[in-house]
């Protein structure tokens, strides 16, 4: 079930000046294993060079205070946060 972010994680060691990091949901949500685990979702606009980049991105929590574990669940070119933000809530929709 998507869900509030409350304050968001700090994505600083992953996020330039012009990038961006927008929240999609909190899911749970299944691993590899058929396991689900709670995970936070995020699509990242990254600018770079001329460049731009769309990750979507899944967060689960970490048992390190202070950590941040980020999985880049799918990459694509250009800005298409409408597009992986609607195939992220599709994955966390299949995993409830």
């Amino acid at each position: 079930m998507l869900d509030s972010a409350g304050d968001g994680p700090d994505f600083s060691l992953f996020l330039g000046p012009e990038d961006t990091a927008d929240f999609v949901g909190a899911c749970q949500w299944r691993d590899r294993a058929g396991r689900c685990r709670p995970a936070l979702l995020y699509v990242l606009l990254h600018r770079r060079g001329g460049e731009t980049w769309t990750h979507a991105c899944r967060l689960p929590p970490d048992r390190r205070a202070g950590h941040l574990t980020l999985h880049l669940e799918r990459a694509l070119p250009g800005d298409r946060r409408a597009e992986l933000a609607t195939w992220l809530r599709a994955r966390a929709n299949l995993a409830d």
